[in-house]
């Protein structure tokens, strides 16, 4: 029952895109599809390499904290794959397949398994933070402006206080050591063999400010990215605080398990966004396919990628081992017979 229940809150999105389709013209769906620009559809697609860079160097230097080194290379590659098992996975679950791919390949679960959490954290803490924009940017279209809006800063200030939980060591340890064991008192032996493998990590004001920065970067082509989308449509009566807002809203929806990849709650989103400006379901409906473009772009990118990092190939490849330093004028990459 609750199995069916978890895929019926995930059809409602489905449910929603087939209503606006129904209710929508198809001829001037067809046109606005037809006479979009494709230079900076184009231009959005070849910013991939980038936004994937910055990422990836971002979850490197988090696990570097915790003492496990990865080559910027093979950090792209592994970040593609996870781009590609995230959106294909209900609530982006797949990232964190990442984590199953450097466990393989001769590394502890746990700090592995939290690097990925931790980076997925500070890229949600930057679109809570923006999504309130797209909370304004809906006026009057939601009920209860003020709520909606106190809802997000509270989803915010939840998603900080579980980032400190999870990188200060005194928060982290009190949670493994003291609360943990007494609400699982089996899992004690697991918990602190895990307290163990995350000893190395601690919360300190150069790695925030580095993985805080290399977020917003991040967070910046994001959101360049979707504006060019919004120009191949000629869609320039938005304000650009308007497009970064809605967008990071829908990246926080998009976490919800209330669709499949984001379909039906990102139309809804735009509608409600784009209708007050003057443009039409038929334009807001074709954006949201344009945004759907480039998550399929990262899944058959990711697709691709897989193919020379296979999952679960059981040997330990060439990233190093937790605490080693890579020998004197050797690279630290992956090789791909793993």
């Amino acid at each position: 029952m609750n199995t069916l229940l978890r895929w019926l809150l995930r059809l409602l999105g489905p449910a929603l895109l087939v209503l606006f389709l129904l209710s929508a013209d198809l001829g001037a769906l067809w046109e606005t599809i037809r006479t979009a620009r494709p230079w900076p559809i184009i231009l959005s697609l070849l910013l991939m390499p980038p936004f994937v860079i910055i990422k990836s160097w971002r979850w490197a230097r988090i696990l570097d904290a915790m003492g496990i080194r990865l080559g910027l290379p093979t950090a792209c590659a592994l970040y593609t794959v996870g781009l590609f098992y995230g959106a294909t996975t209900p609530g982006q679950a797949g990232d964190l397949l990442k984590a199953i791919y450097l466990r393989d390949r001769g590394q502890p679960l746990a700090p592995a398994m939290l690097s990925v959490v931790l980076d997925r954290l500070f890229d949600l803490l930057v679109m809570a933070a923006l999504a309130t924009l797209g909370i304004f940017a809906l006026g009057q279209l939601l009920p209860s402006r003020e709520l909606q809006a106190a809802l997000v800063v509270a989803m915010g200030l939840g998603l900080a206080c579980l980032t400190v939980v999870l990188v200060a060591r005194g928060p982290r340890e009190w949670m493994l050591t003291t609360v943990l064991p007494r609400i699982a008192p089996r899992l004690q032996a697991s918990l602190e063999r895990w307290n163990s493998q995350l000893a190395s990590l601690a919360l300190r004001p150069r790695l925030l400010a580095e993985v805080g920065l290399a977020s917003l970067i991040s967070a910046s082509f994001t959101f360049l990215r979707l504006w060019l989308l919004f120009l191949a449509l000629d869609l320039t009566r938005v304000p650009l605080y308007v497009v970064v807002g809605v967008s990071a809203l829908i990246a926080v929806l998009q976490v919800l398990p209330i669709s499949i990849a984001g379909v039906g709650v990102r139309d809804a989103a735009l509608i409600a966004v784009l209708l007050p400006y003057g443009y039409t379901t038929e334009q807001a409906l074709t954006l949201s396919a344009l945004f759907l473009l480039i998550n399929l772009q990262h899944i058959l990118v990711g697709f691709i990628v897989s193919f020379w990092y296979p999952l679960a190939a059981g040997q330990p490849g060439p990233v190093l081992q937790l605490g080693t330093e890579p020998p004197v004028g050797q690279e630290v990459r992956h090789d791909p017979e793993y």
